[in-house]
Order: structure tokens, then C-alpha cells, then sequence
């Protein structure tokens, strides 16, 4: 009698505990989200790509969002941020920019590029955030965009996109205030690119204490994706990137995040790529086709920003934390369901902010920035 009760007891035990396993999986499933608004709707016309926010960051009790449009030339730009104690949004003085992408920090201060200068191209900008204002720093020749900027061993870098002739790699060894071109050199041979009808390197990479940049040309019916490495005071080729990242037809860029863990680096291309030397890719692949907008790291941990559409329109957008990283293991975090995709996230202490926008399409949703608490 007494091991039937034992049984009963056992049995009851389990099955509360299986209860509650689905309960709490199904709590992952279809997560509420609050809406926290569209920063940029004084700024750009209902629903438009400028309102599209490319990067978001938190950064001393505030999130700060990333738009504009530098192929519509839809500035000057401002950087709304969100006051993450009273939840009030904050416009930002104008910038002479056309679109903010990417925020980087350098040297400890919240910086980002200036992609496209509303001013004369004979100089290029990054501004750096300086007691609430965004402070132009004017310095880098014939920056026409500038597209990325990385730091390491008192250098600062940054990656362009330059006429005909110029390098696209510039770096700074006084801490920001002067920039100098870099020589491209390949197979021993410094690269001329006065006969190219493209030069753009969009991104720049540091692995294993050496910076590394992506170069995009063209000339004539010859296109190339190639990878660069500094040393020596040159940017050097190190190996071909063409056809070994592949990326969706979402933005103009090839690359729309990184991130860095344990020596490792993780690309968001639209799939999800990861490398420890370059040179060997590996791509990540996560169930259901979704497709990977962003990737960070928070406390040592790696998340990735995904969105599969729906036959109906809708997207199934979901987040996805790193299990087992040596072997590259995923599981689904939460999602939801909402009428456009996701397209940059940012994440403090628990909380989720994920910036929406469909790139291609016009969209009364366009920018609308949600929170999720986990």
C-alpha cells in the first residue's frame, strides 16, 4: 500500500513538473512586447526607409537608435535616444549626415561613423558623444562615406568608400584627431585603384589582437569581395571572402552586425557565420530558415536577432541565445508575431529593445522600437 502511495506521489511529481515545462515553453512562445513608439516619426514622412532604425545601442541609462537614409539623402539626421528611467524620448540635435548605421565604441566614448557628409566630400566625419551633444570630428580625407571605424593598440581605423584612386582604409595614431590613407598591398604589389568603377571596404574586424578589413571593388565586368589585413603600417590581403559569405537582400551592406566571444567571430549577414582565423567560415544554421539580422553579446553570453515571414505577411521574429558554443548549439529564447521584420536589437540587464523595419516596403510600422523584459 505504502509503495502505491509512493508511486502515486512520484507520478503526481511528474507530472507537475512536465506542467510546468510546457507552460514555461509555451511562455517563450508569442511573448508580450510593449510598443515604445517610432523615434523617427518627427523627423522623415509615415512609414519611409529613413526612419529605419540600422543600430541601437544602450549606453549610460539610454538607448540611442541609428537612421536615416544615405541613398535617398535623408538628412540632416538626428539621434533620438530613450531615456530609460522616465521612458521619454529625447530628439538629438541635427547632424550634417545623411544616415547614422553604425554605432562603435572608440577609446571609450559612444562614437559612429558619418556614412554620408552633407558637406564637401573632400573630408569625411565620425562623431563622438560628449556630455549629451554629438561632437563632428571633420579629419578623414576624401571620405566620402565612412562606413566603419575599430580600434586597437593606441590606432584607430576606419573603412570608406572613396572615388577612383583613393584607398578605402584610413587610420589615425593620435587618437582620432588626424587620419592618413593606408596602402593596399597585394602579392607584393601596392594596389592601384585608379582604374576601378567601385572601392568601398564596408567593414573592419578585430580577431586575436589584429584588425582586419573587408574590400568591395569593381572594375569593368570584374567585381571582388576580398579581406585585408593591417600590419607593417599596410593593409595586406590575406585571403578572398567571394562566395564564402554569402548575405540576403535586406540592406545594402554584406555584413549587418558583428560580434566577438572567446575569440571567436560571429557575422549577421542574414545567415549567421563564424571564425577563429579569417580564413576558415563556418556557417551557423538555425531550424525553420530563419533568416539572422543582428548578433550581441551580453555578459559573456551570444544572442542573435532572427525573422521568418509568414504566408500571411506577417513575421515570426524571434531571439536566439548560444547553448553550446564549441559546438555552436542555439535555442529559441522567445518570439512573437508582428507585421514587418525586425532589423537591430540591443539588450541591458535582462531587457530586450528590438527596432523594426521593412527596407524594402513603405510601412506605418517602420521604426517602431518594442521592449520585451525576459
Amino acid at each position: 500500500m505504502k509503495l502505491i502511495r509512493l508511486l502515486s506521489l512520484l507520478f503526481l511529481l511528474l507530472l507537475c513538473v512536465l506542467l510546468c515545462s510546457c507552460r514555461l515553453s509555451r511562455a517563450k512562445r508569442n511573448i508580450p512586447y510593449s510598443e515604445l513608439g517610432i523615434p523617427a516619426s518627427e523627423q522623415y514622412a509615415d512609414g519611409i526607409t529613413a526612419r529605419s532604425p540600422w543600430d541601437m545601442i544602450v549606453w549610460n541609462g539610454y538607448l540611442y537608435v541609428g537612421l536615416g537614409d544615405f541613398d535617398a539623402n535623408a538628412g540632416p539626421i538626428g539621434i533620438p535616444r530613450l531615456n530609460l528611467q522616465t521612458s521619454q524620448w529625447e530628439n538629438g540635435a541635427p547632424l550634417p549626415e545623411e544616415e547614422c548605421n553604425r554605432f562603435r565604441m572608440i577609446d571609450g566614448r559612444l562614437t559612429f561613423p558619418g556614412i554620408d557628409p552633407k558637406e564637401s566630400w573632400e573630408l569625411g566625419n565620425y562623431y563622438v558623444l560628449e556630455n549629451s551633444e554629438w561632437i563632428q570630428q571633420r579629419v578623414i580625407p576624401n571620405g566620402v562615406h565612412t562606413f566603419d571605424m575599430a580600434e586597437t593598440d593606441g590606432l584607430i581605423f576606419a573603412s570608406l568608400g572613396v572615388p577612383a584612386g583613393d584607398s578605402p582604409f584610413a587610420v589615425s595614431d593620435d587618437g582620432g584627431k588626424t587620419f592618413r590613407p593606408v596602402e593596399m598591398v597585394k602579392d607584393d604589389r601596392l594596389i592601384d585603384t585608379s582604374e576601378y568603377d567601385l572601392v568601398r571596404s564596408y567593414d573592419l574586424f578585430v580577431l586575436g589582437g589584429k584588425v582586419y578589413a573587408t574590400f568591395l571593388y569593381q572594375r569593368g565586368t570584374e567585381h571582388g569581395y576580398e579581406l585585408y589585413r593591417y600590419e607593417d603600417g599596410r593593409f595586406t590581403y590575406d585571403n578572398d571572402w567571394l562566395g564564402k559569405v554569402r548575405r540576403m537582400s535586406i540592406t545594402y551592406k554584406l555584413i549587418f552586425d558583428q560580434a566577438v566571444l572567446n575569440d571567436r567571430l560571429y557575422l549577421a549577414t542574414g545567415a549567421l557565420y563564424v571564425t577563429k582565423d579569417m580564413n576558415e567560415i563556418s556557417r551557423i544554421k538555425l531550424p525553420n530558415s530563419e533568416i539572422v539580422y543582428d548578433v550581441a553579446v551580453e555578459n559573456g553570453q551570444l544572442y542573435a536577432l532572427c525573422g521568418v515571414t509568414r504566408e500571411d505577411g506577417s513575421v515570426l521574429v524571434s531571439v536566439w541565445k548560444q547553448t553550446r558554443e564549441k559546438s555552436h548549439v542555439f535555442s529559441r529564447l522567445f518570439d512573437f508575431t508582428y507585421p514587418i521584420p525586425p532589423l537591430s536589437f540591443a539588450l541591458r540587464d535582462g531587457v530586450f529593445y528590438i527596432g523594426m523595419s521593412d527596407t524594402v516596403n513603405q510601412n506605418e510600422k517602420n521604426g517602431m522600437i518594442l521592449q520585451i523584459a525576459y
